[in-house]
């Protein structure tokens, strides 16, 4: 990351007479840490990372006096740290750059005519959820895969990656072909409420499986399992009511923010990465 973005924040000093340039570059620069951690995410899923062909726990790790929670949690406080660093350095540079290259009037610009079309404390909402939504997806970016990498099984991380490459080939075909077929945007926003409801079963029951493996188990105790579903549904409602909010529109029914804050809030693969690092330690 501190490689990439002082190249980056340099084009800036090429972009003065450019508004839309300057934009753009701001834009690149945001969504760098999310597609740098997406680069390192195998390496923080992996049960020993400095072993490069490692897949397995290896005995002093997997014989280690600590639960299999425990050790999640390490990994989880290691991807938030790793995240706040990247992301204070991005916040200490880019105002930095702004200033330095005479392009900090233009944001500002952008900024008035915001505030003038929708409202300051909604275009202070706005940026705050961008902001937060950027960061929130390099952590979960670091993450996603955890469940996935603790198993320890070579053929699934490969398999994982394979899928994950392919569907990476394929998406830029499938929204070109989305885009030149009114049709199918019209039936996939009629459609829309059913994919959402339909997405959010699946959720939840695939949630409601891995809760109770975990009771079974005993990785997780009834207090430990009843304070993470209490800490996601504060989150899942605190993101509703700020998108109930923000988008004020009766052309927008709520039940579908609703789904959307539901979707949004990470829950099953974090749940699933103590039930995966459980099945490579004792194997």
């Amino acid at each position: 990351m501190g490689l990439v973005l002082p190249f980056e924040l340099a084009l800036l000093w090429l972009a003065k007479d450019a508004p839309a340039f300057v934009f753009e570059i701001l834009f690149l620069v945001l969504i760098t840490p999310p597609f740098v951690a997406a680069f390192t995410a195998w390496t923080v899923s992996k049960p020993n990372p400095h072993m490069r062909d490692s897949y397995g726990v290896p005995p002093f790790f997997a014989t280690r006096p600590l639960t299999s929670a425990q050790l999640i949690a390490a990994k989880l406080q290691m991807a938030m740290g790793s995240t706040l660093a990247a992301w204070l350095l991005v916040f200490v540079a880019l105002p930095l750059a702004l200033a330095w290259s005479g392009t900090w009037s233009v944001m500002m610009d952008r900024v008035q005519r915001m505030n003038g079309a929708i409202g300051a404390s909604r275009a202070v909402v706005f940026v705050m959820l961008v902001l937060t939504g950027f960061i929130v997806t390099t952590w979960k970016q670091l993450v996603q895969s955890l469940h996935i990498g603790l198993t320890g099984r070579e053929w699934l991380i490969k398999g994982s990656v394979l899928l994950t490459l392919t569907f990476l080939v394929l998406l830029g075909p499938i929204v070109e072909w989305f885009i030149d077929s009114p049709s199918v945007q019209r039936a996939s926003w009629n459609a829309l409420p059913l994919i959402l409801a339909g997405l959010v079963a699946l959720k939840m029951s695939a949630a409601a499986w891995i809760a109770t493996r975990l009771n079974r188990s005993r990785l997780l105790g009834d207090r430990a399992l009843f304070v993470g579903a209490a800490c996601w549904c504060v989150a899942v409602l605190a993101l509703y009511a700020v998108l109930v909010w923000f988008v004020s529109t009766p052309f927008v029914a709520h039940y579908l923010l609703a789904l959307i804050a539901i979707l949004a809030v990470p829950l099953v693969r974090l749940a699933a990465a103590p039930l995966a690092l459980a099945w490579n330690r004792h194997r």
